[in-house]
């Protein structure tokens, strides 16, 4: 039925068509003003170059809001590409640009603005459910994560990437490796109660919980957090999306309101990632002020919006 749907809407554009995922979600926007959904980060003056790309590629992630978050999402992913690669520091390999320049640099910032570090771990605190069974299957189809000396090399991109500063050992945080070795081996997707167990579990480590892994416990700290987030699931959705690794999230009948609420999530995930570095010493322009507020009011939107799809 649905795939039969799909070839009708594209055989029979422009007439318009929707998937029942799709007519749920407009159901409920119509019940909020547009304009209480997200709220834009009011930019200064300026007349910067790199920063009217990065504005020109904003634009185009707000432009998609309402109905196309996956497709904000990649616009602000573009956008956040752009800025810390064209920054001084930035390295251009956005692998080592992300552990090398933007987890520090971020890391100092947040170091002396503890309200725009609470406003963005306040967004990861409603990590949806279905954002965490996305993670976790990324991290089990990775796996392995256990290597001995000498035969890191068959270690998974996605494996390296999160575990080595330069794709070779060392392994540059612990807490890490610990986590992806017992998720990466301890959870069957194919069964529905340790597929969600599993999720379960991610989500209470990236809350930054101390968690027991079989014979030893890992908290992670938030500048662990932020890495983990940053390298291992935004850049794992923005490569699933970039490579066609995966079917368009809302053309298909198993899309849900929670399908959505990932998306948005991700979206926001990257867009206050964004503006936390755009207000950093490395900034092309560093903004003044503190993007706080403006974390915290797309935050309590953003749970407004899809605050009972949140743990389904």
């Amino acid at each position: 039925m649905a795939k039969q749907k799909r070839i009708d809407h594209f055989n029979l554009w422009p007439i318009a068509q929707e998937f029942p995922g799709e007519s749920d979600f407009r159901e409920r926007v119509s019940k909020f003003s547009i304009a209480d959904l997200f709220f834009p980060y009011q930019i200064p003056q300026t007349t910067n170059q790199h920063l009217h790309i990065v504005i020109s590629y904003l634009l185009d992630a707000v432009d998609s809001l309402p109905y196309r978050p996956d497709h904000a999402f990649d616009w602000a992913w573009r956008a956040f590409e752009y800025l810390t690669s064209n920054s001084s520091g930035g390295i251009g390999n956005i692998t080592d640009t992300i552990r090398n320049f933007v987890s520090p640099e971020i890391d100092l910032y947040f170091s002396f603005n503890n309200q725009a570090e609470n406003a963005f771990f306040d967004l990861v605190e409603n990590i949806p459910f279905q954002t965490c069974e996305y993670w976790l299957k990324r991290i089990v189809a990775a796996a392995p994560y256990n290597f001995s000396p000498g035969n890191h090399k068959v270690l998974s991109s996605y494996a390296k990437r999160l575990l080595f500063a330069n794709g070779q050992p060392p392994v540059t945080t612990p807490a890490i490796h610990a986590v992806l070795c017992h998720l990466g081996s301890n959870f069957n997707l194919s069964d529905t109660t340790q597929r969600r167990n599993g999720a379960s579990l991610l989500r209470r480590i990236i809350r930054a919980e101390s968690v027991s892994l079989g014979t030893s416990s890992v908290q992670l700290t938030r500048s662990e957090v932020f890495f983990f987030l940053l390298s291992g699931l935004g850049y794992a959705f923005r490569n699933d999306r970039a490579h066609a690794k995966s079917i368009a999230p809302f053309r298909s009948s198993s899309a849900k309101i929670k399908t959505y609420a990932h998306c948005w999530f991700m979206f926001l995930l990257i867009y206050e990632a964004t503006f936390v570095f755009l207000h950093s010493a490395r900034s092309p322009q560093v903004f003044t002020g503190c993007p706080a507020q403006n974390f915290m009011n797309n935050n309590h939107a953003y749970a407004k919006l899809f605050a009972d799809h949140l743990n389904a």
